[in-house]
């Protein structure tokens, strides 16, 4: 495992957002892919011991090139995906030397930098591949540049037949290196010092009851934009002791009610038909939206001040001149559907005069990792409330060097 044999190297797989990294070490017999990204993909990856990864043929600027798109196959037709710019420079040429190697080594890291599984495993690389890889024009880099690539790459594999299917390069997961379902337990005060914490949290990859392993996930990328004693995690309701929300950021200018909803992580539910994913999420978006609802009502209950219970210990916290607001948190979101998803919001919005938005998980990662301090959240927040008030529908934002203005 990196984190035992390579810990000097955890600084840079932090840092990284959600993606692939390439690394070769002279005292390790094959290259190493890192493959950072949420719980689904890894599992996916597990369950068909496999992912592809695709060149796409982008043309930018006058200019023939590629950017590179690794599918990991919940579904045939629309795998979940992690889309890779390739440009001239030293991480694109060491990751097309790791595609040439037919042996690798694979990490998969999870969006909060755990390492989850290690895998021996071996690269085919069809001919047609091998011969695009051989005549390869990187260009440089710029902003425009990686837009226009990521866009054209995302619009080219939405698009791609079954012949650019065949021609997608094959990494087989062959052998578990560290076992299939890494228990890891975490005890460091720094990322246990919200409200409600146990002093430490554990997770694990495959979760058959996903809420508190999900709310510990939120909490985790909530660190890093809010101080922990901002963040209270499961807040009962003082007269029924019930919950009032899954989470609650309070700072010294805003209130913050997040709800979360997630559903277990094991092979069943990942193979699942796609109309049955989008299903389920319409359900858990209406199931929030009247939590939310409640939690909003909880909350108006007494003038300027919140009371409730966490652990036994009663908290009152006065909110006067705080600005409330409230964020739902889903397992995933489809693109295709933000027209209902919208419609569920805006009437939450207008029926209970509060600001809500939805992101699924892998967002709430982006939003907290590219966003740090809680005035940059929510200038995010906003500008997403803005544009749905004024359009009628939730747009999702754009993060990274590609959202240069």
């Amino acid at each position: 495992m990196i984190t035992v044999l390579h810990p000097i190297l955890l600084p840079i797989i932090q840092q990284m957002p959600i993606g692939v990294l390439p690394i070769v070490l002279e005292e390790e017999e094959f290259p190493i892919l890192v493959v950072k990204a949420p719980k689904e993909y890894i599992l996916a990856g597990k369950i068909n011991a496999s992912f592809k990864i695709y060149l796409a043929p982008v043309f930018i600027e006058n200019n023939h090139t590629i950017g590179a798109i690794s599918a990991f196959f919940d579904d045939e037709d629309e795998p979940l995906t992690i889309t890779t710019p390739l440009f001239s420079d030293e991480f694109s040429a060491m990751f097309i030397e790791v595609l040439r190697s037919k042996k690798i080594t694979v990490h998969f890291f999870d969006e909060l930098s755990r390492e989850r599984l290690v895998y021996d495993a071996s690269v085919s690389v069809p001919d047609a591949t091998k011969a695009r890889i051989d005549n390869l024009s990187f260009l440089r880099s710029s902003f425009s540049k990686l837009k226009l690539m990521l866009d054209a790459a995302v619009h080219w594999f939405g698009m791609r037949t079954p012949e650019d299917d065949s021609e997608a390069i094959h990494i087989s997961l062959e052998n578990s290196i560290f076992g299939k379902n890494i228990f890891i337990q975490d005890l460091r005060p720094e990322n246990h010092s919200f409200h409600g914490s146990r002093g430490f949290s554990h997770t694990m990859l495959e979760r058959e009851e996903p809420g508190n392993y999900q709310e510990e996930d939120i909490v985790q990328c909530l660190i890093s934009v809010f101080p922990g004693e901002q963040i209270f995690i499961n807040p009962k309701r003082t007269y029924d002791m019930e919950e009032m929300c899954d989470i609650l950021v309070v700072t010294d200018a805003r209130v913050l009610i997040i709800q979360a909803k997630d559903s277990p992580n094991i092979d069943r539910i990942s193979r699942q038909k796609l109309s049955r994913k989008r299903s389920n999420v319409l359900k858990a978006l209406k199931k929030a939206v009247e939590q939310i609802k409640g939690a909003v009502g909880y909350y108006h209950r007494q003038n300027d001040v919140l009371e409730f219970y966490i652990e036994g210990k009663l908290y009152s916290i006065k909110t006067t001149g705080l600005e409330l607001k409230a964020l739902i948190v889903v397992k995933e979101l489809f693109n295709d559907q933000y027209e209902e998803y919208s419609s569920l919001l805006l009437k939450l919005v207008e029926d209970k005069s509060v600001q809500c938005i939805a992101l699924d998980y892998p967002e709430l990662y982006q939003y907290c990792v590219q966003l740090k301090g809680e005035e940059s959240f929510f200038k995010a927040y906003t500008r997403v409330m803005k544009h749905a008030m004024s359009h009628r529908e939730y747009p999702r934002l754009r993060f990274g060097p590609a959202n240069q203005d």
